[in-house]
This record gives C-alpha cells, structure tokens and sequence, in this order.
C-alpha cells in the first residue's frame, strides 16, 4: 500500500465513527409515538458502501477497520453509562441496528466471493 492508499483509509475509517455516531444518536427518533428506525437502513447502506471502498484499496484484513470502528462505537453506545442512562435503549431497534449494520455488509461479502468462484 502507498501512502495515499494509507491516508485514504484513514479517512475511511474516520467516516465509520462518523456514520456510527450518527446512526446511534439518531436511532431514537419517533413520529407521534412510533419509533421511526431510519437509520438502520443508512448504516446498512453506509457500512456497506465503507467496506466496498476499503476493499478497493486493500484486500489485506486493514479494508474492515471501518466496520471494526462502526461496531466498537455502536456496543459502547449500547452500554449503559452512570445511572444507567445512555444514548441507546436496551430494545429492538438497537439489535435491528446491529444486524443491519454488520448483517447486509457480511452477506455482500459472502455474495462477492460466491461470484468471484
């Protein structure tokens, strides 16, 4: 890898704890009383499009650091802090957050590496 290929995932990296801090603090939203999850489908895509990128640059294990990052953001997220308040509440839309956010990135992994048999 050259220098600007490090730089440049570098970047990528940054903007997996962006998309992370984004995708939790937003999670929350409600229309009236209904739970709006929305962010779940722009990690799904967001995290997708991250590893697509990385993966252009390396095929060494460096192109998941993005995905790596989202993940470590998201879990301490999900951890309750003092008095037992945090951004994220214990519910389904953090577990549909997680599995979107790692789910539909693995399974366009595994569907790449099918077509390149």
């Amino acid at each position: 890898m050259s220098v600007g290929d490090r730089v440049e995932l570098g970047v990528l990296t940054v903007c997996g704890f962006v998309l992370a801090i984004l995708t939790v603090f937003f999670l929350n939203v409600r229309i009236g009383a209904v739970p709006v999850p929305f962010t779940v489908v722009v990690a799904a895509i967001g995290t997708t499009l991250l590893l697509r990128l990385t993966s252009a640059i390396t095929e060494s294990s460096w192109r998941y650091a993005p995905l790596i990052v989202w993940t470590a953001v998201v879990l301490v997220a999900a951890v309750p802090g003092i008095n037992s308040n945090g951004p994220l509440i214990g519910d389904w839309r953090v577990l549909l957050l997680l599995l979107c956010g790692l789910g539909v990135p693995a399974a366009t992994t595994y569907m790449s590496r099918l077509n390149n048999l």
